[in-house]
């Protein structure tokens, strides 16, 4: 996993990918996403099918709807 200060940080990493803007998050969004119940049980398989519901609720929320992080194939 790669932390960045800033926006303008993962702008000038040498391996950044230009269009790929969409993805960058903040630790704080991404800590959003890894709240919910899908991350705090996936050691228990059996309690997968109630998790991913707030998953997917919570993914285009934090991410703004970005078609980045759309979970459709």
């Amino acid at each position: 996993m790669n932390l960045f200060r800033s926006k303008e940080h993962v702008n000038k990493w040498p391996q950044f990918q230009a269009g790929t803007e969409a993805g960058i998050l903040s630790v704080e969004d991404a800590m959003r996403i890894m709240s919910t119940p899908r991350h705090r049980n996936r050691l228990n398989p059996a309690k997968a099918p109630d998790t991913a519901p707030a998953f997917v609720t919570r993914l285009p929320e934090v991410s703004g709807n970005s078609p980045f992080w759309d979970l459709r194939p």
